[in-house]
């Protein structure tokens, strides 16, 4: 599905690149530098996906013909089909030497980064998150799709959050779309690697839908569609598979159903709430380094600056809400003056 997002570039980045309403500075979504690195890490993975190839050993192969054998074995069980019957002779006749000679390079890295619920489990708990910069590197549309809806959009929430609150947000959303896969793969025993942003791309376009729900995105670059209602599509159409899944029927789709819902449910559920990820992150790299040297961390009374940062941070939410929804002519004059401090705060944060 392609998507056009310019009245998104439009409407939207003017009201973020030329100031808010009512003047004064502004925050400029074209100064983007975490957006752009989440892409040059993506793209630089991918390239290293293409390139870091080697053929699978004899001893893999076999190993791969045992397990499409008693998978064969078990579907032959359940329908008593005689087609499978004859798949299964074949392979089993068929040398691991002949195999090997069509078998395709697999990449080094990707199968260090993928997301594989087995070895998960067994300790390498780094794939939850690295899996999220892989792509299936036979298909291009699969990275350019995720990160043109990550540029879109993930620009505007930038210029709102920080760039360091854009970042834990990403890579949270990330981690919680594989949790959300791994789930699944433990409920119903399907465990299939997984590679790819599009978990931490969803919770992305499910932020931008919450703040701006009327917002018009292009479909196939013609049809004019409000965002909300992509969103809405988005989830029926994951959640159908992954009832199915649950259900008893496996799925062949090809698509990590599981892990966008994971996504979209962290997307929703961090805009609906006004915890912030920086912070919290602060908090533990601060009781983490007091614990290696040995320190006592003792609890403190957030000081008055932290406590007006964290009150006009809910300021801005809520307005954040009312222009999605009412439109920027809704605001009052205090309103585009809270919008105008948040501007200046954010400034000197970057400065």
């Amino acid at each position: 599905m392609g998507l056009d997002n310019r009245d998104y570039l439009r409407d939207e980045s003017r009201r973020y690149s030329g100031g808010f309403s009512g003047g004064g500075g502004g925050i400029a979504a074209s100064s983007s530098p975490m957006c752009r690195n989440l892409l040059i890490v993506t793209i630089g993975v991918f390239l290293a996906q293409i390139f870091s190839t080697a053929s699978p050993s004899l001893e893999e192969i076999q190993a791969e013909k045992n397990r499409e054998i008693t998978e064969l074995q078990r579907l032959h069980q359940q329908h008593g089909d005689d087609i499978l019957a004859d798949q299964i002779q074949r392979l089993e006749q068929t040398p691991v030497e002949q195999l090997a000679r069509n078998q395709p390079k697999r990449s080094i890295v990707q199968d260090w980064l993928q997301l594989d619920t087995s070895k998960v489990l067994s300790g390498q708990i780094w794939r939850l998150l690295t899996c999220a910069f892989c792509h299936d590197r036979d298909d291009a549309t699969h990275i350019l799709f995720n990160m043109l809806f990550l540029w879109w959009f993930g620009r505007t929430l930038e210029s709102m959050y920080g760039s360091r609150e854009f970042l834990w947000f990403y890579l949270t959303a990330a981690l919680a779309a594989s949790l959300a896969y791994v789930v699944l793969d433990l409920a119903t025993g399907d465990w299939v690697p997984m590679i790819g942003a599009s978990g931490a791309v969803m919770a992305v376009t499910m932020l931008f839908a919450v703040h701006f729900p009327r917002q018009i995105i292009y479909l196939f670059f013609v049809i004019p569609v409000e965002i909300r209602w992509i969103v809405l599509f988005y989830v029926v159409y994951d959640l159908h598979p992954v009832l199915l899944q649950l259900s008893g029927d496996p799925s062949a789709s090809g698509v990590a159903h599981a892990a966008h819902l994971g996504g979209l449910a962290f997307g929703y559920f961090y805009a609906r709430n006004p915890f912030r990820l920086d912070p919290t992150m602060d908090r533990v790299r601060i009781w983490w380094k007091s614990k290696r040297r040995g320190l006592r961390v003792v609890g403190t009374t957030a000081p008055a600056e932290s406590r007006r940062s964290g009150k006009l941070a809910e300021q801005m939410d809520a307005i954040l809400k009312k222009i999605g929804e009412q439109g920027e002519a809704s605001l009052t004059a205090a309103e585009r003056k809270t919008l105008e401090r948040a501007s200046r705060e954010l400034r000197k944060r970057r400065d």
